[in-house]
Parts: structure tokens; sequence; C-alpha cells
């Protein structure tokens, strides 16, 4: 039977329960409007042992704190089913800050979904909660760096550099897949697993006339490595998002739709303030490499080889079922990561890791040209400015390798202006932007390689 998103009133959050003794985590959902309401229940099954601390009772409160805030974030891939009017947060333990922190991010983290479905109204739902719950006491957020990893470079140049600095951090990741893992074994450092189990009935839902599309999963995943961090008694979450992330992918009526808004400054800085009043945690998720491009990061990412047999960043890789674990050499994230590679890795080098010339592809050429902003927009997709990609351009259009192949040369003859580059673009794109503050040995990190 078909699903007709407009017979839906409201999203109800209903509920959120943990139990300490299977450290599952379930969250209650429904979509109330004509009969029945459509229910839901996501599960989260978090990592523990019998190295694991007890926790005191302000840190269980915390813990129960930061997953009623989960809860909240991951409801949106509900939400977005039917994103009717009307969101009732109907759980304890939610501060005002919390709602206005939702409020934020279904605004910001749903913005794309909405440019897609073209429902610039689903982004300003009426929140209703039940009950408001006060702040907690803060204590700063000490102990293990817990690095969240994705299979690429990012998080690696993260480790290295943590490790730089005589920390020893512990891996992170949510149903890690083989790439994951095939990263983790070779910083030779723990890795530890959160399995996130969305509800069946909501890819039934989506089969059967749901709306669909993209939702804030790093919101999601910061809050489930914070939960998991108090679990093992560790420290704060370092995360390695890059500068770049905070560049809007388009506008639209009237807003700034970011495919990596999740990724920003502006989500980090949410995210930070809220955990203050809503989990009592001071300092308890930054990004390492916020102040930098990824272009700046890939040559920290130089800096080690021993990731090269291992780290993926093709979407595919990710996307597909049973997928081979490799880089297609197709996709937009292939090429960027290519672009990004080449001015500060030998060719050999490069073309070992990834497998592909992709400059040698002239088929690969709109592409390259959409990542420049040729086009109309860069793609919805998790790749750097499209000043950035120029200046990745100019930097390998001045390599004797790189400089007469065929996708270099057709940018240069479309865009003469890349090959005389500009000095103060490149500084800029190179230099350091804006971060939150962070204790001066991750401030030290933050350097050891970019």
């Amino acid at each position: 039977m078909s699903f007709e998103p407009r017979s839906v009133t409201a999203f109800r959050y209903a509920a959120a329960r943990f139990d300490a003794a299977t450290a599952v985590a379930e969250f209650d959902f429904e979509l109330i409007g004509e009969g029945e309401p459509l229910r839901f229940t996501e599960s989260i099954t978090f990592t523990t042992g019998p190295a694991a601390p007890v926790l005191s009772a302000e840190d269980a409160e915390r813990l129960q704190r930061v997953l009623a805030l989960l809860g909240a974030v991951l409801g949106l891939s509900y939400f977005k089913a039917a994103a009717p009017p009307r969101v009732e947060l109907d759980v304890a333990g939610l501060t005002a800050e919390a709602v206005e922190y939702l409020r934020q991010v279904l605004r910001h983290g749903l913005a794309e979904f909405a440019y897609r479905a073209g429902l610039p109204s689903l982004l300003d739902p009426d929140i209703v909660a039940a009950d408001l719950a006060p702040a907690l006491p803060i204590r700063d957020a000490e102990g293990t760096p817990f690095v969240p990893i994705g299979g690429g470079k990012d998080s690696v140049v993260s480790v290295e550099s943590l490790r730089a600095v005589g920390l020893e951090p512990v891996q992170f990741a949510v149903n890690p897949n083989a790439i994951i893992t095939r990263v983790a074994e070779a910083s030779e450092l723990p890795l530890i697993a959160a399995r996130r189990r969305l509800d069946p009935a909501l890819l039934d839902l989506n089969a059967r006339g749901a709306l669909n599309g993209h939702v804030p999963v790093t919101a999601m995943n910061t809050l489930i490595a914070v939960a998991q961090s108090l679990l093992l008694g560790l420290g704060p979450v370092v995360m390695s998002n890059e500068s770049s992330a905070s560049d809007p992918t388009l506008e639209w009526d009237g807003e700034s739709v970011n495919h990596q808004w999740s990724k920003s400054l502006e989500a980090e800085r949410l995210l930070s303030a809220v955990l203050e009043p809503q989990a009592g945690l001071r300092g308890a998720s930054f990004s390492l490499l916020r102040p930098f491009s990824e272009l700046r990061i890939a040559r920290g990412f130089a800096a080690t080889t021993r990731y090269d047999a291992a780290i993926v960043s093709c979407n595919r890789a990710f996307r597909l079922a049973g997928a081979t674990p490799t880089w297609c050499g197709e996709c937009d994230k292939c090429r960027f990561v290519f672009l990004a590679l080449a001015p500060h890795l030998e060719p050999e080098r490069l073309l070992g890791i990834i497998g592909h010339d992709l400059f040698a592809d002239e088929a690969q050429l709109p592409g390259f040209r959409a990542l420049l902003g040729l086009g109309d927009h860069k793609p919805f997709e998790c790749v750097g400015e499209e000043a950035e990609s120029s200046v990745a351009v100019t930097l390998v259009s001045r390599m004797p390798r790189w400089a007469d192949s065929p996708v270099i040369r057709a940018l240069l003859a479309e865009a003469p202006e890349l090959a005389a580059g500009d000095a103060a673009l490149e500084e800029h794109i190179l230099g350091e932007s804006e971060a939150l503050a962070v204790a001066a040995v991750y401030e030290r990190a933050r350097r050891a390689l970019v």
C-alpha cells in the first residue's frame, strides 16, 4: 500500500531508553496523522566490557542527557519521511538549549533534502517540548582522545598528529566496514565500534512513497561518539572536519544549502555549546583539523606512508552493498581526493594509492569542471571549495608529469588564468582559518603534521 506524506500532521519523539546491562540504547518515534500512528524504534549498541568504568551518578546522568539529545537528532531520519509541520518532543531530559539545537540542525542539516524535494517550508516546523530539564553542572572532558575515523586521509592525519605529540588516541566508528577496519589496523591503535540499527519499517516506508534524502549524519555520529566515550571513561571526541566543510554548495530561497553542514564550523560550535547545559560537558567534541583546507590536510597526509594501501575515500565503495573496498576512479570524491593529493605526492605514489590516473582520462573532464565551479555548482558531495580545486589545478600545472595530461590541458585551455595562479588565493587556501579554542596539547597536535 502506498504512503502519502501529506497525510502526516506531526512527528513525535516518544522515548529514549538505555539498558546498562546490554549497553543498548533505544529510541521511539511516531508519525501521527490519519488512523494509528506509524511507530519506529531505532537502536544503538555501544561497546562496553569488564574494563569499562562504573559511571558515577553524575556521569550516568550526563550519559542519559547525551542520549536524549542523540535521539532528537536521530529522529530526523524518520521526520523526513513526511516532513510534517509539527515536531513533538515527549522525552525527559532535554534543555531549552537542546530544543534550539535541534531546530538549527533540522533547518541547516536538512537544507539539501528540502532543496531536492522543493519544499522550503519543511525547514521551519513548529517544535514543541513537553517538559524542559535544567542545565547540569559542568566538568571538562578530559582523558584519552577518542577519534572517529572514516577510512580516508583526514582522520588518518588526526590520528598521526595526536601520536606525534605523545598521545595514544582510541579510534571509533559507527558500523565500521572493511575499509575502516583496514585503516584502523594500519594505525596499530585500538578501534571501538558502535552499531546503529535503523528501524526496517523506515526502509519499507521509503519504498512506499516516503520522502527521502540527505540527513546530518556527522551530527548523529558525533553524538554517538560522545556517548560511547562517556561509557568507556575516555576523553574528548576529536573530529577531523576541515575548514572547507563550511563552504555552502549553493544558495536557494534565501537559504545556504551545504551538503557538509554538519561538518561545518557552525555545526561544531552549536554542538560544543549545547553539550555544556545539556550534558554538563565542556570541550567534549571539537575538530582537530578545523583551521585547514583539504589541500593543506593532503599535505599532512603526505608525511606518512603507513596508510597508502589502506585508505579509500570513494563514495561507491561506502554506499553500494557488497562493493569492492577500493577506489572506483569515477565518482566526485575520487576525483577531488586525486586532485587534492596530486600537488603533494609523487605521481607513482598517488597512482599506487588510487589505482587510476584520473588526469589521463578525458571522460573525467566534466567532473573536474564541476569541482572548479565551471558548471552550475560544485557537486553535492564531501568535496572542497571551488577555490581550493582551482589552486590545486594551478599547483599540478607546474608539475611536469601532470602539466601535459589531457584533463589539466583542457582545464587550462578553458580557464587560462589558472596557469598563472593567484598568489594571495594560494596563501589563503594553504593558510589557516578560524577554529574553536582547544587545550594546548591539541593545539600542538594541530600543527604536528599539517
